[in-house]
């Protein structure tokens, strides 16, 4: 799996900011909280992991009995070796890429995440020039689409949206580049579109291009994850009640913000690192506190596996946990 698989929405301009905030987050206890439990979490500063950034800012998990340390990588591949060799307690992600390692033989277990997958909710934006002929899916074949990772969820979603217009997703040549640089390279006449995830596609708007479709939004199943959080089977077991701790703490931000856009659009700048003006025009993410819907989850690994990106569909029903 591509180190560059999507795993969130990402910001690569602000990594600076980001460490920055998540020192101020992580830094030494008092003496008087010695007793709290240490809970490492990797992933990336963004709009889709805030919630677990505002619970770490406000004192959430600490009123619950955990020292959590939220730490940024940015490689697939490292995650789940992280997660699975215990250097790192869980992680969050795409549900895309769990799935495939799962597939391969992780033994990982999967939490309901922050965000689900719905029309209109910023999971990502088809982008094209204001004077392309391209209108929609069928409109891509034989057209040159850049997207972050030639195995990645944007590109799963684009040839299922291909194929439901009548089309051949096979057709279309995905060119692997970064997000900034893909949505960049329809703008110079280098590819014919792309496919990317905010703050990207809000980016591109901006810049004076145009968004014709939401390909993850409205081409995966509606309700499925599309952020998740995974740890390994037997951190799962041992750190039961750390876990459910940290969905309690977590879902208490996650109700905070759902209460308040004007302040997921504050903390966007503060927190994420989004400019004062994507941030105001950026879509907010469906942020949930409900468990996985197994049925759009399975329908969303059956997915997975008929477009090959694994031998078999994952049954989900195996791998998911609730705390």
């Amino acid at each position: 799996m591509p180190a560059r698989s999507i795993f969130h929405r990402r910001h690569l301009c602000t990594a600076a900011l980001a460490v920055a905030t998540l020192a101020a987050f992580t830094h030494t206890l008092p003496a008087a909280a010695a007793e709290l439990t240490p809970f490492k979490v990797a992933m990336v500063s963004s709009i889709d992991t805030m919630p677990y950034f505002y619970a770490a800012q406000q004192g959430y998990y600490k009123e619950l009995g955990l020292d959590v340390t939220l730490s940024t990588n940015d490689s697939g591949p490292a995650v789940v070796t992280g997660v699975l060799n215990g250097t790192y307690d869980a992680a969050t992600a795409a549900a895309f890429p769990i799935l495939i390692a799962i597939s391969k033989g992780a033994d990982l277990r999967v939490l309901a995440g922050a965000v689900v997958i719905r029309p209109n909710t910023g999971n990502s934006s088809l982008v094209v020039r204001k004077d392309s002929p391209i209108k929609g899916y069928k409109d891509l074949e034989g057209k040159a689409v850049a997207t972050n990772a030639l195995t990645s969820l944007t590109v799963l979603a684009t040839k299922i949206g291909v194929k439901a217009a009548g089309g051949d997703g096979n057709r279309v040549k995905f060119l692997a580049l970064p997000f900034k640089t893909a949505s960049q390279s329809v703008a110079q006449g280098q590819a014919d579109a792309a496919v990317v995830i905010n703050p990207f596609g809000v980016e591109a708007e901006q810049a004076g291009m145009k968004i014709i479709a939401d390909p993850i939004g409205t081409q995966l199943p509606a309700g499925a994850p599309y952020q998740i959080l995974f740890t390994a089977a037997k951190t799962a077991q041992g750190k039961a009640a750390q876990f459910q701790a940290f969905e309690k703490a977590t879902q208490r931000a996650i109700e905070q913000l759902k209460a308040d856009p004007q302040l997921q659009r504050k903390l966007a700048v503060s927190l994420v690192g989004y400019s004062a003006e994507v941030a105001k025009a950026v879509t907010l993410p469906e942020y949930t506190t409900a468990r996985i819907d197994p049925g759009a989850f399975q329908k969303y690994a059956d997915l997975v596996a008929e477009y090959g990106y694994s031998a078999k569909p994952v049954e989900v029903a195996k791998v998911t946990i609730t705390p």
